[in-house]
């Protein structure tokens, strides 16, 4: 069922959004979200995963968002109308093996995906960790998340169109120069004027999202916790729950007071262990 976006969207970011919900009859859609490590990647991926869940009644389902790309390709490849998240930066420092198993995954993906006619949209830290034959014909649209000079522009963005994906692409391969404000300018582009919300906990149960996070990395032969470090991450976790409901902290300030007694964490990574709301 179409729905009403409940959340602050720039205009100009609606109006690119349904145009590409305009074509799914003939296509799958691909966007891609990079950025620095607390920018705000996998929450832009929530945000638009609702966008596209209002406009287009697709199901959410925190089982397409996926962190190994074999179990994505075998999702997909065996149904239609999806609507898919790959939250690459959450593997992001694994194995070179790992990495190249994942990108022949996408590759197949690709290869099959414009006759399922999914919603795909992938977190990765740097455009160019993709392979350029993918992120040159396939990507319709890179979000690229920019913190600023200070580091504390939470949840702005730069637009990039595919013709500013193919530009910015080129600039790389000739000057390994990474242009995404002159690309997004120069090709129908913008800057966001209105920054994407924190929403996560609001479209997906955090708690249940970090597990799954966990499993994925377990699964594939990380050496998992200690009892005494996943007694230390639950008491921690804990902490941060009561601090948010019963102290009625902000996250910046946890992230202080946290930072202040030892406790190493960023607000981003608060924002992600705080319970669901609905």
């Amino acid at each position: 069922m179409i729905k009403e976006f409940p959340y602050k969207i720039d205009p100009r970011l609606k109006r690119k959004l349904d145009l590409l919900v305009k074509n799914l009859d003939k296509k799958d859609v691909w966007i891609m979200v990079d950025g620095d490590e607390g920018s705000g990647k996998t929450n832009t991926l929530a945000y638009l995963i609702y966008y596209f869940h209002c406009a287009t009644g697709r199901e959410i389902n925190l089982d397409r968002l996926y962190f190994d790309s074999k179990d994505m390709f075998e999702w997909a490849k065996d149904h239609e109308n999806g609507l898919i998240g790959w939250d690459e930066m959450a593997m992001g420092g694994l194995s070179t093996e790992w990495y190249s198993k994942a990108q022949t995954n996408l590759m197949k993906f690709a290869m099959m995906g414009r006759k399922k006619h999914h919603i795909f949209i992938m977190c990765v830290p740097r455009f160019d960790k993709i392979r350029e034959e993918l992120r040159r014909d396939r990507i319709h649209a890179l979000i690229h998340m920019d913190l600023g000079r200070k580091m504390d522009n939470w949840g702005h963005y730069h637009y990039i169109t595919r013709r500013g994906v193919k530009m910015l692409n080129g600039i790389w391969k000739n000057k390994k120069k990474r242009q995404y404000k002159q690309s997004a300018l120069a090709c129908n582009g913008f800057l966001s004027n209105i920054d994407i919300p924190y929403v996560f906990p609001e479209v997906f149960d955090s708690n249940k999202y970090e597990k799954m996070k966990d499993e994925a990395i377990s699964s594939i032969g990380v050496k998992p916790l200690s009892t005494q470090q996943a007694k230390w991450l639950d008491q921690r976790n804990k902490l941060i729950t009561y601090l948010k409901k019963d102290k009625g902290l902000s996250e910046i300030k946890m992230e202080r007071l946290l930072n202040s007694i030892g406790i190493e964490i960023k607000k981003s990574q608060i924002n992600n262990l705080l319970p669901a709301t609905h």
